[in-house]
C-alpha cells in the first residue's frame, strides 16, 4: 500500500481518548496482586464518490484479475480486550505485566487505495501485548524517580509518534486498514526513566511484519536500538514523566540504529527496502514554549515542530547511501477570550524526495513507524481524509495545512459530553514529480477542504462524523492515473473526490 509509505490509516484518536482515563475493571485483588481487565471496541464507515478523482478503487480477484469500483464504501470492525497486572513488593517496587489480543475485520469494498489492500472480507484474531517488567524507585542529582524495565511485545512511542509509534501495520488479512487499531512492537524492550523535568528511554525492538497475511504490503522487518531523552514542564497536576498528553511544553532528542531490517523491498520497492544499517535522528519540540507575555498570549500560543535526519552509508536496491530528511513546523493559537474558544493551526510538513528515480543516493524520506499523532483526531500527520489517505505517497512531498476548530457550549445527552467541529485544509505538492517518473507534469497534487463533528460522551466513549471534496491538480491526476493496473483501460480522471464517514470507540 502506497499510504504507508507512509503509515496507513487516519486517526485513531480514539486510542488517545481512551489512553487519556480508561477506566479498567479490577478483576482480582488478593493482598499486594492486582489483576485488571478491559475491552476496546470500535468501528467506521465510509462512502467515496468518485475516488482517487474517477481513477476508482481495484479489488483483486482470484483468479488473478480485478474489480473496479469508482464509488467504494467499506466499514471496519475491530474488538481489543485486554489483561494487566501488577504485584507490588513494597518501598516502590513491583512486577508488572500486560497481555491483550485484537480480532477485526473489513466489509464491503475494503478499502479505497488504487488496489484494495483489504479487499474479499477479511477478518482475523491475533496476539497484541505480552509483556512483564519491573518497576523500582532510584534517586538521581537528590530526585526522586522511577525506572521501569518491560520486556516483550508492548506499545511504544516517541512523543506524538512522528517517527516511531506503530509497530504494527493493519493490512491485507489483518483488516481494519483505516482504523489501525495495532500497535505493538516486539521486543526485546525497553528501560523508561521516569522523572521530572527530564525523562529518558532506552529501547531494542522490532516491528511485527507479515507479507503471506498482510498480501505483501507489509513493512520490511526492522530492528532498531536506540533512546530518546527529554526535557518538559507539566501542565498543572499533570504527570508528564509516563502521559505525554501531560506535557505543557517539551524539547526530546531521539536516535536509533537500524540493527537488521528485510532489503528484500516488499513494500513501496526502493522507496522503503534499504533500511539496513541506516542510522536515524531528530529533535522535535512542542507545547508553550516560547511565553510571550507582554502580549498576553503565554497560556494559548503553542509551537510544535520536528525535524529529522536518516543516514545510511551501506544502503541497499542499487543505492550507494542515504541522505534523507523529514520535517514539519505547527505554530497554533487559542483563542480563549472568545465564544467557542476556537483554535488554530497551520502545518508545514515536508517529506524529501528524490529528483532522479535512477540516482545512487536516496533522498526520499522514509517514516519508519509513523503514527498519525495523539494532538488530534483529525488534522493529525495524514494529509487529509481523500487524498493523503488512499493516493498521495508520504515521501517527496510538501503539504500546507490549516485547521480550526471550536467547542461549542452544547450538551447533547449529559452534562458532561462535549462537541467539536472542526474544518481542516489540506495543499498537496510533489517535492520532485520527476522521482515518480511523472515527466512535463506540475507539482501539485490537490487541495483538500473537510468538515467533521468530534462527540465524545464520556472519557470513555466517542464518534465522529466527517465529510469533504478534494480538488486534483496535475500530479494528482497523473498519480490516479498511474495506479490503474497494467492491462486496464484508463477512466476518465476527474478534477473531483469526495469522501463520508463515521467512525465510533468504546472503552469497557
Amino acid at each position: 500500500m502506497r499510504r504507508f509509505v507512509c503509515s496507513i490509516f487516519l486517526t485513531c484518536c480514539s486510542v488517545y481518548l481512551s489512553s487519556a482515563a480508561q477506566a479498567e475493571k479490577t478483576l482480582v485483588s488478593v493482598r499486594n496482586v492486582t489483576i485488571e481487565g478491559g475491552l476496546d471496541i470500535g468501528g467506521s464507515a465510509f462512502y467515496l464518490p468518485n475516488v482517487n478523482f474517477g481513477a476508482g478503487s481495484y479489488a483483486p480477484r482470484s483468479d488473478g484479475r480485478y474489480s473496479r469500483a469508482q464509488s467504494p464504501s467499506y466499514g471496519e470492525l475491530y474488538g481489543k480486550p485486554i489483561l494487566s497486572g501488577r504485584w507490588d513488593l513494597g518501598q516502590g517496587y513491583a512486577v508488572i505485566g500486560k497481555a491483550s489480543a485484537l480480532g477485526a475485520a473489513t466489509l464491503g469494498h475494503g478499502d479505497a487505495q488504487e488496489v484494495s489492500q483489504t479487499s474479499g472480507t477479511p477478518r482475523s484474531v491475533y496476539l497484541e501485548e505480552a509483556n512483564i517488567g519491573i518497576t523500582l524507585p532510584v534517586h538521581l542529582a537528590g530526585n526522586r524517580q522511577q525506572v521501569t524495565v518491560l520486556g516483550g511485545r508492548q506499545a511504544f512511542a516517541v512523543d506524538d509518534g512522528f517517527l516511531i509509534g506503530k509497530g504494527t501495520y493493519s493490512a491485507g488479512s489483518r483488516g481494519a486498514w483505516w482504523y489501525a487499531p495495532r500497535f505493538a512492537f516486539s521486543g526485546p524492550g525497553v528501560i523508561k526513566l521516569e522523572g521530572n523535568p527530564v525523562r529518558a528511554d532506552i529501547f531494542m525492538l522490532e516491528n511485527n511484519v507479515d507479507n503471506d497475511l498482510d498480501r505483501g504490503y507489509d513493512r520490511p522487518k526492522t530492528k532498531f536500538v536506540g533512546f530518546d531523552i527529554s526535557w518538559f514542564r507539566n501542565i498543572p497536576g499533570g504527570h508528564g514523566e509516563n502521559t505525554y498528553a501531560d506535557r505543557s511544553a517539551y524539547i526530546t532528542l531521539t536516535y536509533f540504529h537500524v540493527r537488521d531490517a528485510d532489503t528484500s523491498a516488499h513494500y513501496d520497492y526502493s522507496y522503503r527496502g534499504d533500511r539496513d544499517g541506516m542510522n536515524v535522528a531528530s529533535v522535535s519540540w512542542g507545547g508553550t514554549l516560547f511565553p510571550v507575555k507582554p502580549l498576553g498570549i503565554s497560556k494559548n500560543f503553542t509551537f510544535y515542530g520536528s525535524f529529522v535526519s536518516e543516514q545510511n552509508s551501506h544502503a541497499g536496491n542499487g543505492y550507494k547511501s542515504v541522505e534523507a530528511y523529514g520535517m514539519y513546523f505547527e505554530p497554533g493559537y487559542r483563542f480563549t477570550m472568545l465564544p467557542w474558544q476556537p483554535q488554530i493551526f497551520y502545518r508545514y510538513t515536508r517529506y524529501g524526495g528524490n529528483k532522479n528515480p535512477n540516482g545512487t543516493v536516496k533522498r526520499s524520506y522514509d517514516n519508519f513507524f509513523l503514527y498519525d499523532g495523539k494532538r488530534y483526531c483529525y488534522g493529525g500527520y495524514w494529509p487529509g481524509e481523500i487524498v493523503g489517505m488512499y493516493l498521495a505517497p508520504l515521501s517527496d512531498l510538501e503539504i500546507h495545512q490549516l485547521d480550526l476548530t471550536a467547542t461549542p457550549p452544547v450538551h447533547l445527552l449529559n452534562k458532561e459530553d462535549s462537541l467539536k467541529l472542526g474544518l481542516h485544509y489540506y495543499d498537496l505538492s510533489l517535492v520532485h514529480p520527476s522521482g515518480f517518473g511523472l515527466k512535463s507534469v506540475g507539482r501539485h497534487i490537490s487541495n483538500e477542504l473537510d468538515a467533521t463533528a468530534e462527540y465524545a460522551l464520556n472519557a470513555t466513549t466517542s464518534a465522529s462524523l466527517a465529510g469533504g471534496v478534494a480538488f486534483s491538480g496535475p500530479s494528482g491526476r497523473a498519480l490516479a492515473h498511474s495506479g490503474v493496473p497494467g492491462g486496464y483501460p484508463i477512466p476518465d480522471i476527474g478534477r473531483h473526490a469526495g469522501i463520508i464517514e463515521v467512525y465510533f470507540f468504546k472503552h469497557f
